[in-house]
């Protein structure tokens, strides 16, 4: 059940029948309360059922005060739609009284509970993917603990009687890794996606070393020579994505590349923001699947292969930070990951 609550500062016949009639024709059945004051409304607990508040012609004080009444999440309680010529505010639909008409009204009323219902399930969304990511990470990793001692135990049994036996029990623990990798990843995407950071002055030669070490192992395994380039600039975005960033480029290249090889890390300057690359002798990528590299879980049929979530992290975190990514073939041949970051200041937020 919808209450539509009309809060009259100053008695208008106009507005007064052209609010009734909007309701009328917006909210048919709705109850119609008219408290004396906003401080009367929030006397009363945060109801169940849906609110509307229609303030006609206030005063900013009743306009801050009916604003301010949120939800436990920090979401509007009631969308707010204001009757007036002067008084504006962020957040607050204004309309001015060449426009008090019952249609016209029934139609921003509409608009403005339809608007409010959706920030009020974005919340809970991002509420329950924060939930989700955490579980992800506690619950899913318990009894994975559990697999890895039990193969541990079983491989020492084993090996009793001969190092071949024991060696069956290696891709249990790849298997888990893997599990727990993948596990890794999620969490991080979806936390990345709910809780928006803000961005801060950070130097990418630190981050791009930091990347660089953990991706050196598995070069060294393949025979590949990694490379960076002397200097680096100073950027406005969050460290622990960026990190993240480098770190599945340079995996990407060093598993997919092939083995006695060169990557490269780089970047240069363009007008209005910087690129970051990863660029590799390579073959390449086949042309049919270029269009589908930075699509989550796009390998996910191929036995075998990664589980198709590096690029599409990739392609998360730079888009949470205003920038770009891509792939273009090398010159000369291979691969040329990139990203770029706008030059914006610091102190930015991410954008959603």
């Amino acid at each position: 059940m919808l209450t539509v609550h009309l809060l009259f500062a100053s008695r208008s016949p106009q507005a007064y029948e052209a609010v009734l009639e909007a309701v009328s024709l917006a909210f048919p059945g709705a109850q119609i309360g008219q408290p004396a004051n906003v401080d009367e409304l929030l006397l009363n607990p945060v109801s169940s059922s849906k609110e509307f508040l229609v303030l006609i012609k206030p005063e900013m004080g009743e306009i801050e005060l009916a604003l301010k009444s949120t939800y436990g999440d920090g979401s509007a309680r009631w969308p707010v739609v204001s009757l007036s010529d002067a008084v504006h505010s962020t957040g607050l639909d204004v309309i001015a009284p060449e426009d008090w008409h019952g249609r016209l009204l029934a139609q921003v009323f509409r608009a403005a509970l339809q608007k409010h219902e959706l920030v009020r399930e974005n919340s809970r969304l991002r509420g329950d993917l924060l939930t989700v990511a955490r579980r992800i990470s506690h619950d899913l990793r318990t009894p994975l603990s559990g697999i890895f001692t039990t193969g541990e135990l079983l491989k020492e049994i084993l090996a009793e009687q001969s190092e071949e036996d024991a060696a069956l029990t290696l891709p249990l623990f790849d298997s888990t890794q893997a599990v727990l990798r993948l596990i890794e990843r999620v969490s991080h995407l979806i936390r990345a996606t709910v809780d928006h950071k803000a961005k801060e002055p950070v130097e990418m030669g630190q981050i791009a070393w930091a990347a660089r070490q953990g991706a050196e192992k598995t070069a060294m395994q393949r025979g590949i020579r990694m490379e960076e380039v002397s200097d680096w600039p100073e950027v406005a975005g969050v460290p622990s994505w960026l990190e993240t960033i480098w770190a599945s480029l340079l995996m990407n290249a060093v598993t997919h590349t092939g083995r006695d090889r060169n990557v490269k890390m780089e970047w240069k300057e363009l007008p209005d923001e910087y690129e970051f690359s990863v660029v590799d002798d390579g073959p390449g990528v086949a042309e049919s699947k270029v269009g589908s590299l930075f699509q989550p879980f796009e390998s996910l049929h191929q036995t075998h292969s990664a589980k198709g979530l590096g690029l599409s992290i990739t392609r998360r975190l730079v888009e949470l930070q205003g920038g770009r990514y891509g792939y273009a073939p090398a010159s000369g041949g291979g691969a040329r990951f990139y990203f770029t970051l706008p030059k914006s200041d610091s102190s930015s937020s991410p954008s959603a």
